[in-house]
C-alpha cells in the first residue's frame, strides 16, 4: 500500500506531536525524580544566588570580585596581596598565594603556587575543616609532567602511611583526614607546589604534643619549623 502525500503529512504531524508530548513527560518525570532524590536543591541554588557581592572601590558593580597584583614589593606574612616572601629560602621568592576571604571577601578557596628549588622538610600532622588538594608538578613549561624530577615523602592518616612522590601527582585530602609531615627529600629540578584548599581561610587542627625533631623520616630531612612550638612527642624513631 502506498500512502499519498496528505496521509504522509498527517501521520508525520501526529508523530511529531506524540514525540513532543513524550519528551515533555520524560522531562517532567526527570524533574520529579531529581527533586525526590535531591531535596533542597532549589533552596540551595536560591541561597547561592543570594550570596552578597563584595563592595567595589572602583565605582563598578563587580570590581570587588577582582584581586589584582598591585606591584608592591612582596612582604613576609602578607595575607592580602598575591605575592609574598616565603617562609624558607628553599622556596623561590616571591611565592604567589590567594588567601581566600582575607583577600576577597566571600571567597571560599585558598590557592598557593610555590617553586621549591632545594630539599626542605616541615609541617606537623594536622587536619582541616574542608577538603584540600595538593599538587606536585615540574616547574618547566610547557610540560609540567615530564619536567618533574624529584623525590618527595608524604605521610597521611593517623597510621602515618608513607607515600613517596616521584612523578607529577595530585593528592585529594578529604576534610578531617590527618596528613603531614612533608619532606622534599631530593630535588633534581625545581618543583611547582600547588595547594588548593576549599575553605574561606586557612585553618588546621594540629596533632597535640607532636615533635618533628623526633620523627623518623627514614632518610635525609632538611627540617624547618615555623609557627607555634610543640612539646616533645612524636612517632618513635626506628
Amino acid at each position: 500500500m502506498i500512502m499519498d502525500n496528505n496521509e504522509k503529512k498527517d501521520t508525520t504531524r501526529r508523530g511529531f506531536v506524540k514525540s513532543i508530548t513524550a519528551g515533555a513527560g520524560t522531562l517532567a518525570l526527570a524533574g520529579a525524580v531529581q527533586q525526590t532524590l535531591a531535596p533542597g536543591q532549589g533552596e540551595l541554588h536560591a541561597a547561592q544566588a543570594a550570596k552578597p557581592i563584595a563592595p567595589s572601590t572602583d565605582g563598578t558593580k563587580y570590581g570587588g570580585l577582582f584581586l589584582r597584583d598591585n606591584g608592591e614589593p612582596p612582604r613576609a606574612g602578607d595575607f592580602v596581596g598575591l605575592n609574598s616572601i616565603p617562609p624558607f629560602e628553599e622556596i623561590a621568592s616571591p611565592q604567589t598565594y590567594f588567601r581566600g576571604a582575607s583577600a576577597l571577601p566571600g571567597a571560599t578557596a585558598n590557592i598557593g603556587w610555590q617553586i621549591f628549588k632545594a630539599p626542605v622538610c616541615w609541617e606537623t600532622p594536622h587536619t582541616h575543616i574542608f577538603d584540600e588538594f595538593i599538587m606536585f608538578l615540574g616547574a618547566e613549561a610547557p610540560d609540567f609532567c615530564k619536567s618533574f624530577d624529584a623525590e618527595v615523602d608524604f605521610w597521611i592518616g593517623e597510621e602515618f602511611e608513607k607515600h613517596t612522590i616521584t612523578s607529577t601527582t595530585i593528592i585529594f585530602i578529604p576534610a578531617g583526614l590527618m596528613h603531614s609531615p612533608l619532606n622534599f627529600r631530593v630535588i633534581r629540578k625545581p618543583i611547582l607546589f600547588h595547594a588548593l584548599y576549599l575553605g574561606p581561610s586557612l585553618d588546621s587542627v594540629r596533632m597535640p604534643n607532636f615533635d618533628l625533631t623526633k620523627f623518623d623520616f627514614g632518610g635525609p630531612a632538611n627540617l624547618k619549623i615555623f609557627g607555634p612550638s610543640s612539646a616533645p612527642k612524636g612517632k618513635p624513631e626506628a
